[in-house]
């Protein structure tokens, strides 16, 4: 079974007003004439798929009119809320669309991840999902001590503590359980019940770029991540559990 891709791009971003006043997020720029959705997409046409459905809500008009049916060779369907009611709602309309297998991932993250190997992973296992598994960063340098002395300040560090991620694969069976949930997200209602019966897998994975974009300062460290990865390096290698 060949996936379909899905992106969540719904979101308010209201703590990037006033850029996303007009903007859906996802537009954002990273470099001139590229945008965040820009760089999403990259990812699904790496991992060779072919149709991508853009779960939009929040100027939804803005990216369809950038975007059209098509994007490198993928054919591009939207899925649009009329109103926000939590990730859940969004990526069950997306699977009712679909009617088979999707690798999910929330539009504000901006990553160097295979995608493909992911999938493969998933395929082969008896999960009905599986969630893309980061090592935390800290937000704040940290300091090393000895007793009562400062030995060294280290900057930001990775943490030893797993994140989600914010990349899916979906089975196609999950949706008589979305449908009992109804809305609100996914971390709240449905992954939580599925990990309880033993059927939520994790992708674990040290990409060399992996940044949430939520504020202002998290899009400029973004540009400039991007910018010192550059062009052509291949993505991250990942590891099931």
């Amino acid at each position: 079974m060949e996936p379909v891709g899905m992106i969540l791009c719904g979101g308010y971003g209201k703590r990037l007003f006033p850029l996303t006043r007009e903007l859906p997020k996802v537009l954002l720029e990273l470099r001139k004439g590229y945008t965040l959705l820009d760089h999403q997409l990259s990812l699904y046409r790496r991992a060779g798929i072919k149709r991508v459905y853009l779960l939009a809500g929040y100027r939804a008009e803005e990216i369809r009119k950038r975007y059209g049916g098509e994007h490198e060779g993928m054919e591009l369907r939207y899925v649009v809320e009329e109103e926000p009611l939590g990730t859940l709602n969004a990526l069950k309309l997306g699977m009712r669309e679909a009617k088979t297998g999707a690798v999910a991932s929330n539009g504000d993250v901006v990553m160097e991840v295979d995608l493909r190997k992911m999938w493969e992973d998933f395929r082969r296992s008896e999960a009905l999902a599986s969630l893309l598994a980061v090592k935390m960063r800290s937000p704040y340098g940290i300091l090393r001590l000895r007793g009562k002395r400062v030995i060294s300040f280290v900057e930001k560090p990775l943490l030893p503590h797993y994140i989600n991620g914010g990349v899916y694969c979906l089975s196609p069976r999950l949706l008589p359980l979305m449908e009992r949930f109804g809305t609100g997200d996914v971390e709240r209602t449905l992954f939580p019940e599925l990990a309880r019966r033993g059927k939520l897998r994790c992708y674990r994975a040290e990409p060399p770029l992996w940044i949430s974009v939520d504020t202002l300062k998290d899009l400029e460290e973004a540009r400039k991540k991007l910018e010192e990865l550059g062009k052509g390096r291949s993505p991250d290698s990942g590891a099931a559990s």
